[in-house]
């Protein structure tokens, strides 16, 4: 075990990439045994999820350990767009054609799951948590306003008003104003989503990590999809669940190992970082052993002021301000 332990509250300035953060990956890939590429959302920004912005940093991400057959992707997201995250999963496994692997720090939550239900192998640390992939739906103004609310939901609501009528005999004209908000289209997207999510799961997992185990596969994809065995989308699963009732391929890092010492000081590092830099809009950090991209999002708020007769105003804007090209070190890091 480590005797210099780097606590999140010990870290100030510097902490630059050169001098602090590539050192670690080095270590790091020296303990796994193969290439390690960091993915980290800020917990600070209003827009952390993955997004299909993140496919050209992440591929330079990639070519900067290109020719690796066995790769580790240190991931920490609330999740994001599905089918984003079946796009990196793609390249990952293209990319590390012999062995693809995903480290979980604190937390890989619904399409950050998804990342890591397509690899071989899932190394938890001990606080780390995976979520359900059961598909979000938002109404209202995206991508910062609105509701969202889970697909399974609307589902839900129609089968507890067909109840109340057939088996509680309630007279079916009481619920007629809410059935004619229930949009059979809302319904179509619902079902297509859940059925969308768990054919995602099973592909993947018949393919990798449950390939001799496929009625598991099944049941894991089912589970986590549908929203029925996992009421909440935020439901923790943490090593214990993953391990020993999803049964999938995960290996908890003892927290007093100097791996898990060296990716908790990565982690929190990356964090600290994108703290340090949240007046910029830091929103995401993408790093290898030989570069480090940030990607910004500045978020705007246009007020004005009131106007009888006039629409209320729109919601903020996002506007996206990508690395430039060719890519160069975050600001405040030496190149």
């Amino acid at each position: 075990m480590s005797s210099n332990v780097t606590r999140y509250t010990d870290i100030v300035d510097p902490n630059s990439f050169h001098t602090h953060r590539k050192p670690i990956i080095q270590r790091l890939q020296e303990r796994l045994g193969g290439r390690a590429i960091v993915y980290v959302a800020s917990p600070f920004h209003p827009l952390p999820e993955i997004t299909i912005q993140d496919i050209p940093l992440f591929e330079d991400l990639l070519r900067s350990v290109a020719g690796a057959d066995v790769g580790y992707l240190i991931i920490n997201s609330p999740g994001g767009d599905a089918n984003v995250a079946e796009k990196l999963l793609l390249m990952c496994r293209q990319r590390f054609s012999k062995e693809f692997n995903v480290i979980v720090p604190d937390f890989a939550k619904s399409a950050a799951t998804m990342i890591a239900l397509g690899s071989d192998k899932i190394l938890m640390g001990y606080l780390a948590e995976l979520g359900p992939i059961d598909p979000q739906l938002r109404r209202g103004l995206a991508p910062l306003g609105g509701e969202v609310i889970p697909a399974r939901s609307f589902i839900d609501g129609l089968e507890i008003i067909r109840r109340k009528i057939t088996e509680d005999h309630d007279p079916v004209q009481m619920y007629f104003p809410m059935m004619s908000q229930i949009r059979p289209e809302i319904l179509a997207r619902c079902y297509a989503a859940i059925d969308g999510a768990r054919k995602f799961a099973e592909k993947w997992l018949k393919s990798y990590m449950l390939k001799d185990d496929p009625e598991q596969a099944e049941k894991v994809a089912r589970w986590l999809s549908e929203g029925e065995m996992y009421k909440s989308h935020g439901k923790v699963i943490d090593f214990d669940e993953a391990k020993n009732v999803l049964k999938l391929n995960a290996e908890k890092i003892p927290p007093n190992s100097d791996l898990w010492t060296d990716v908790w000081e990565l982690y929190c590092r990356s964090i600290h970082w994108l703290q340090q830099h949240q007046g910029q809009g830091a929103a995401k950090l993408f790093e290898s052993e030989s570069i480090s991209l940030v990607m910004n999002f500045q978020v705007v708020v246009r007020a004005r002021p009131p106007t009888a007769g006039l629409p209320p105003a729109p919601p903020p804007a996002l506007q996206p301000q990508l690395p430039p090209t060719p890519p160069t070190p975050p600001p405040g890091e030496p190149k």
